[in-house]
């Protein structure tokens, strides 16, 4: 483990701005394993430190290059940005948690987005299901058919059931 490099603390400091989430580097320490980007506990990253510990530690939020691609456990932590969320209803949860797409008709609230745009894509509660991706601009929701798909379903929590879909980060 390793603490990032200035490039890469420019690219997670420029998503944390995007998802709103100023605090985060201020709760977590952030290290780097190759471009895996860990968040640690500032009292466990001192007790590491101390007895010089080489290991992996803390939740994967994950994988740097050009820009920050989340886990879905990194998008529990950072996205406090409502903009980039879809929610759902019950039946439209039970199908994307399944690796299903989601249909106009499951959508019970949309934020802000364009085409073609990474989404959170959330349940009732704000519990967020997984990450999408928009097929139209979330304005025109209301306008397309109930079975028109409107999200793409790229990773979901189910995806750990099933074992074969299973991607790291987006």
């Amino acid at each position: 483990m390793r603490e990032l490099s200035e490039r890469e603390l420019k690219v997670l400091r420029k998503a944390i701005n995007f998802y709103n989430s100023f605090d985060f580097l201020s709760n977590f320490k952030i290290l780097a394993r190759e471009k895996e980007l860990f968040a640690v506990s500032k009292d466990l990253h001192e007790f590491l430190s101390q007895r010089e510990l080489e290991c992996i530690a803390g939740v994967k939020i994950g994988e740097i290059g050009k820009r920050l691609r989340l886990t879905l456990e990194g998008s529990f932590w950072l996205m406090k940005n409502e903009k980039k969320k879809v929610w759902v209803n019950e039946h439209g949860e039970m199908l994307f948690l399944y690796g299903r797409d989601i249909f106009a008709g499951s959508i019970t609230k949309v934020g802000e987005f364009d085409e073609n745009e990474v989404v959170f894509v959330c349940n009732e509660f704000g519990d967020i299901l997984g990450i999408g991706r928009s097929r139209f601009k979330s304005s025109i929701v209301k306008e397309l058919s109930k079975d028109r798909v409107f999200i793409e379903n790229l990773v979901d929590r189910g995806a750990y059931i099933r074992h074969n879909k299973l991607y790291e980060s987006f």
